[in-house]
């Protein structure tokens, strides 16, 4: 594991979607969003956490269901909140990444941190920047800004995605608001 994290309380969400994979109902998954921002900088508020996932079995529809999720949510006794379900006192939301190459790639890239003595698959850094960017809400800029600040992405790795996702661009657009140059 590349890190060792202190208790969020998380382990038992780990611990879902761990069966989940097993029913068979998601594949890969990884945690995004503002969460996986705490896990590789600093705090920032945030109330729920975003689980970007690819299901097990691919859809053929062309309205995408999250029916499977909810089932299995309430079979264990979970509540929901507008989009979210209740897990162990945690809004989680389910955000499923097979439209997008960029969130695809995301999930197949994460790195392992371990978050209360288990694994945890978390979208690196790099890919979170580009998702935020590709986003492109104020919110993300800060995120994106905070990363930048603290001088912990790999500029590199970070150009490679941005160009794979024709995110160059809006890159060189954007960048005055999260960096000096």
């Amino acid at each position: 594991m590349e890190n060792s994290l202190p208790s969020t309380k998380i382990g038992e969400i780990l611990s879902v979607l761990d069966e989940m994979r097993q029913a068979g109902i998601v594949d890969k998954y990884a945690i995004g969003g503002a969460f996986a921002a705490v896990l590789h900088n600093e705090p920032i508020s945030t109330i729920d956490l975003d689980i970007f996932f690819l299901f097990k079995e691919k859809h053929s529809s062309l309205v995408l269901s999250l029916d499977s999720i909810y089932e299995f949510a309430r079979s264990r006794g979970f509540s929901f909140d507008h989009e979210f379900v209740n897990i162990h006192g945690w809004l989680v939301q389910f955000v499923e990444a097979s439209h997008s190459k960029l969130w695809s790639e995301a999930i197949e890239n994460a790195v392992v941190l371990s978050i209360d003595s288990r694994e945890a698959f978390v979208i690196d850094k790099e890919h979170l920047v580009a998702m935020w960017l590709f986003a492109g809400r104020a919110k993300d800029y800060q995120k994106i800004a905070m990363f930048v600040d603290a001088g912990i992405l790999d500029d590199e790795r970070l150009t490679n995605i941005l160009a794979r996702h024709e995110l160059l661009v809006k890159w060189e657009s954007e960048k005055w608001r999260f960096t000096n140059g």
